[in-house]
């Protein structure tokens, strides 16, 4: 056994692979003698080992060899291999330079241009303002100009509101023109240049012709002062003014030039008055009335002589013209609806006095022949009536605007006082066919009927040292009552005479107030539901609310209000 294992040294080193292989066979086999109880499962494990030993072969041949397609040159030749260059660049290579030099490497048509984007960006990116720069002023300093502005350095560029601040430049009373707005838009920035031309300055504003008005007050109607800007609308204006207050003072027929100021290259203002004689009223007559005494009359009309005929008594036409619908509207009041009213001025021989003559045609007296109600539901109409002055009752009472709105008053107070503080109670005449005849017709729009609910107080300008309880001892309605309108006034003057709260003191609140507001929508819709558990179905009527237990009345809120330290 010996004598077969050994070998030549000649063919030693020619026959280590088969030793090699020889070897792996002989410790195969002798695992397979040591665990041979062992035969079903190492039987498996023996031929999985037989089939990885090669026989002949070496160990490193049993690797798998790399496709020729991936190392084909032509394929090799469409790779591109992506990167930035130093310029900022995309190029492609193939392979590695032989040089040893960095490759280069062609654009590629699969990433985008960072460069394009990147100048896209800054496209629509908002410009910031570099600086504002305006110029032309002579006399108003820059930050006068530019704290009426609100582009300025730092700020994002918005043309819509460059064009707002030049406008508030135009209306600058002190600036004559604008020129621009010149917009430079520079790498680092927009910078923007405004020019503005300023007005002349008024260096001196005289009045020349002046005798029964002085300067003084001349000055004080047109506005005009040395070192203000000349505007040359606000000269013309100033020029109707001074026409205006001659007028006032008596002086129908003077007339107003203005010499110097016409031009906005002026820098003076003058004004040459052509003064006319002051006139003054004598006597004021009244012609044509029978229903109302002269005295009555001069009593309305505001043109009267003056006393002595030296204090007062200046003769306005525009005055005397408000007359004539005084006195018009004074006989509407009375039932002349058809009355007509003029006047007649007389002048004396120097032109100083006047006689003022007012002419009345009345004409007729108009009746009222009937009273009519519309929209009343919860009293008729000949409870109503009882109420009302102008009732023709057998014989047609004259139309007198007095007695209409008190009664007027009547129905509202009537409405108001039973819960139906919302209510809304007008009046209108119709004319007959007949002369002298109109009929009266009430529209009443009643509304809900509400009783008091919650009673807030509330003070205006912070917590109030006065307590809740002080106010709700000063009011006459108390929580369920039926709202009375005639009682919140009543607790109104009651707040107002304590002494407690503001009223009518300088720079205070007017005094104290009370809100009536009506329940909001969700509790009126509990409210109906708490109605029809209690088997109450629809609309509650008049005896309900007036009854001592009226569960079906809606309750409404009301509440007070104080300004500072009092009421409102």
């Amino acid at each position: 056994m010996d004598q077969k294992l050994q070998k030549s040294p000649k063919n030693d080193r020619d026959d280590r692979p088969i030793q090699h292989t020889c070897a792996q066979r002989t410790r195969c086999d002798s695992t397979f003698g040591i665990i041979s109880n062992c035969y079903p499962i190492l039987t498996l494990c023996v031929l999985t080992l037989l089939a990885g030993c090669q026989t002949g072969q070496p160990l490193q041949q049993t690797a798998l060899p790399i496709p020729p397609q991936v190392l084909d040159e032509e394929a090799l030749q469409n790779v591109r291999f992506q990167g930035l260059g130093g310029s900022g660049s995309r190029s492609g290579s193939t392979g590695p330079d032989p040089s040893g030099a960095r490759p280069k490497r062609a654009v590629s048509d699969i990433l985008p241009d960072f460069q394009q984007i990147a100048d896209t960006n800054s496209e629509s990116r908002p410009e910031i303002i570099k600086d504002v720069q305006i110029t032309g002023n002579q006399l108003l300093p820059t930050h006068h100009l530019t704290r009426n502005i609100r582009t300025r350095p730092g700020r994002y560029f918005d043309p819509d509101k460059l064009q707002q601040d030049v406008n508030a430049l135009w209306r600058m009373p002190e600036i004559a023109r604008v020129k621009g707005p010149f917009v430079d838009r520079q790498p680092d920035g927009v910078v923007i240049r405004i020019e503005v031309v300023e007005r002349n300055r008024l260096s001196k504003v005289e009045y020349i012709g002046n005798r029964g008005i002085s300067d003084r007050a001349l000055s004080k109607q047109t506005g005009l002062e040395n070192g203000s800007p000349l505007d040359v609308h606000q000269i013309r204006t100033a020029k109707t003014k001074i026409e205006e207050l001659y007028r006032e003072k008596g002086y129908p027929r003077t007339q107003v030039e203005v010499l110097d100021g016409n031009d906005n290259d002026d820098s003076k203002v003058t004004f040459l008055i052509h003064e006319d004689q002051q006139q003054r009223i004598w006597k004021v007559n009244f012609e044509g009335n029978t229903i109302a005494s002269e005295a009555r009359l001069r009593h309305i009309v505001k043109s009267k002589p003056g006393y002595f005929k030296v204090f007062g008594g200046l003769a306005q036409r525009t005055l005397i013209d408000q007359d004539v619908d005084r006195v018009t509207e004074y006989y509407r009041n009375l039932g002349y609806f058809n009355a007509q009213v003029g006047r007649e001025i007389s002048e004396s021989n120097d032109g100083r006095w006047l006689n003022v003559r007012f002419i009345v045609n009345e004409g007729p007296r108009y009746k009222i022949r009937d009273v009519k109600f519309i929209g009343n539901k919860s009293y008729n109409e000949s409870e109503l009536k009882k109420l009302l002055q102008l009732n023709p009752d057998g014989e047609m009472p004259v139309f007198d605007a007095t007695q209409l709105n008190e009664d007027l008053t009547e129905v509202r107070d009537l409405y108001g006082s039973q819960g139906y503080v919302f209510s809304n109670v007008t009046v209108e005449t119709r004319f007959l066919e007949e002369p002298g005849m109109l009929d009266l017709v009430y529209k009443v729009k009643e509304g809900k009927q509400y009783r008091v609910g919650q009673i807030n107080v509330h003070y205006e300008g912070g917590n109030s040292v006065t307590k809740r309880q002080v106010v709700l001892n000063r009011m006459t309605l108390k929580p369920g009552d039926l709202i009375d309108v005639r009682q919140i006034e009543k607790s109104k003057t009651k707040l107002a005479g304590s002494q407690i709260f503001a009223a009518g003191q300088p720079g205070g609140a007017a005094g104290p107030s009370i809100v009536v507001k009506p329940p909001e929508l969700k509790k009126l819709e509990q409210m109906a539901g708490d109605r029809g558990a209690d088997g109450i179905g629809g609309p509650p009527t008049r005896s309900a609310y007036r009854s001592s237990g009226g569960s079906g009345a809606r309750s409404g809120g009301s509440g007070t209000r104080s300004g500072g330290s009092g009421f409102r």
